[in-house]
């Protein structure tokens, strides 16, 4: 839009001289490889062994996995498991246990709404 307005205003565009040959840009071997399938430059041939596919090419990739999955020995059962030794409460000096109080705060006591309205110094 802002294009369009400026040459409604008379801005004159300037003349580009295209006598430079585009750059070319060499193609990585990927993309060189994915040409060639899509053009469909080369055909593949299926690999037979003894007149048949291979058992290991007729598995497709789930049926892999599920088979890894199941080579691999089983969990033992939770109650067969052994957890470490919880770790030992150390007994704590007089000014620990004043630190793990303050720490752990304290819950107060809700006050009573007449509490609240009396005044606090009578004088």
């Amino acid at each position: 839009m802002q294009v369009v307005d400026e040459l409604r205003r008379g801005v004159r565009l300037k003349k580009i001289n295209f006598s430079r040959a585009p750059i070319e840009y060499e193609l990585t071997p990927y993309e060189i490889l994915m040409e060639d399938i899509r053009s469909r430059k080369y055909n593949l041939r299926k690999v037979m062994v003894n007149g048949d596919i291979p058992p290991r090419v007729k598995k497709d990739a789930h049926a892999v996995i599920l088979e890894f999955i199941r080579s691999r020995p089983p969990l033992r059962k939770a109650s067969e498991r052994k957890l470490a030794p919880a770790p030992l409460k150390r007994v704590s000096c007089p000014r620990e246990q004043l630190l793990d109080s303050i720490r752990k705060g304290r819950v107060l006591k809700p006050v009573h709404p007449k509490l609240k309205s009396r005044p606090l110094f009578q004088g």
